[in-house]
């Protein structure tokens, strides 16, 4: 079984053998480095309302939505359950 990863900045899917909140590579697509982030993730985050989001949520790379959205209080993760 494996575990999908998406690159923060061209949605590009990498799938590994192990399941963590995300990875760092260099994406094979865009060429940039970043943090792919679990889809699970990517799913909690297109769920936080609009109204809640910065105005430049759509321009900011998953990972740094991710970030953001954790310091904002948008979203709670816990660091010793599941994703």
């Amino acid at each position: 079984m494996t575990e999908s990863y998406v690159c923060p900045h061209c949605g590009r899917l990498e799938d590994r053998p192990y399941r963590v909140r995300l990875i760092i590579l260099t994406c094979p697509d865009c060429g940039l480095n970043g943090r792919f982030i679990h889809e699970s993730l990517v799913a909690r985050l297109d769920e936080i309302p609009e109204a809640d989001r910065p105005d430049d949520w759509s321009e900011l790379p998953l990972d740094d939505r991710l970030r953001l959205a954790i310091e904002e209080g948008l979203l709670e993760i816990s660091f010793t359950g599941p994703l």
